[in-house]
């Protein structure tokens, strides 16, 4: 006894009805039809997906990012008077260094991008964000402690404006920074058995550690410009 392998289930009225209507072709499947989906479109991909949500989360960042600057710039507006400024001098060499750090870590980031097809080199490449990133945030609470031993002059227990918005807008950064070093290291413990790490985390990842660059360098133009 032989069997023949049935062909897709079809609704007859169903399936005339749509053949009719032209959104199916004459003996074609009627699901994509009954769904409201065109034949001729093509669904999205995982990596245009996962792309389209990085962009939604760094708009979301951006706009976060950009009230707390608003913030700032109004604060420092209505105190200009008085303003003493948000950096002491014993804070441009930690700053200095933290900023040498995320550049490390965002070019590392971008080369193992651009050569994702080398997975060992990748790796390494994404580890090495992963290392310049954590000590990132290490040189920056060096920066925090002091500034809170020091920020009450008065001795009432409250911290000085400009000492506030320097942690504000640090330890805003440093946070996101501390994501990053998270998702880098859910990557790189994926990587493990020598499969590398996939072009769409290594593209995120430097998406992630370039937005995070440009906003550390908008932090740095307001704390030193105002």
């Amino acid at each position: 006894m032989s069997y023949s392998t049935p062909g897709p289930l079809r609704h007859p009225d169903r399936q005339g009805r749509l053949e009719a209507s032209g959104e199916v072709p004459d003996g074609g499947y009627a699901g994509a039809g009954a769904r409201g989906i065109a034949p001729s479109e093509t669904p999205a991909s995982e990596s245009e997906v996962l792309g389209f949500g990085m962009k939604l989360f760094l708009a979301s960042l951006t706009m976060i990012f950009g009230a707390t600057f608003a913030a700032y710039g109004i604060i420092w507006w209505r105190n200009r008077a008085d303003w003493q400024g948000a950096v002491d001098s014993g804070e441009v060499i930690r700053l200095a260094a933290a900023t040498v750090l995320l550049v490390i870590a965002d070019v590392a980031a971008a080369r193992a991008f651009r050569q994702e097809t080398d997975k060992p080199r990748a790796f390494k490449l994404t580890r090495l964000t992963l290392i310049t990133a954590s000590i990132y945030v290490v040189v920056q609470s060096f920066s925090w402690i002091p500034l809170i031993a020091q920020g009450d002059p008065d001795g009432d227990g409250t911290l000085r404006m400009e000492g506030f918005l320097f942690l504000m807008l640090t330890v805003a950064h440093a946070a996101h920074v501390l994501g990053g070093v998270v998702a880098n290291g859910i990557v790189l413990a994926r990587s493990t058995g020598g499969r590398g790490p996939q072009s769409g985390s290594l593209q995120m990842l430097y998406q992630y550690w370039r937005f995070l660059t440009v906003m550390w360098v908008a932090v740095l133009a307001l704390l030193f410009g105002m």
